[in-house]
């Protein structure tokens, strides 16, 4: 586990909080997420998290379930990325085109 994570959740640890989640996102990215009711324990750890100097720090409230989610995205340095490619681009200038209205190219 990355050390920003381990210190995120460490902190969180010193409030009233309901879960801590860690798993990793479809990009690759690792994702740490706390849940508390105590909106000044939610405003304390995305302040800690933000100062940690993460990607990306959110906080969504549920008013329906009166809770708060903090989700601090961390980058996995481990993590093979794929090369992203316009993809479009190759597969249309390679082939004919043709005007399949009137049969001509």
């Amino acid at each position: 586990m990355q050390a920003e994570r381990k210190k995120i959740i460490r902190y969180a640890l010193d409030y009233e909080i309901e879960d801590i989640n860690t798993y990793s996102g479809y990009k690759g990215d690792l994702i740490a997420k706390i849940v508390t009711k105590d909106l000044k324990a939610a405003v304390e750890i995305q302040r800690y998290a933000r100062s940690l100097n993460i990607l990306e720090v959110v906080v969504k409230h549920n008013p329906n379930l009166e809770i708060y989610e903090i989700y601090c995205v961390t980058k996995d340095s481990q993590v093979y990325h794929l090369k992203q490619e316009n993809i479009m681009e190759e597969v249309h200038t390679h082939h004919p085109k043709k005007d399949v209205w009137n049969g001509s190219k």
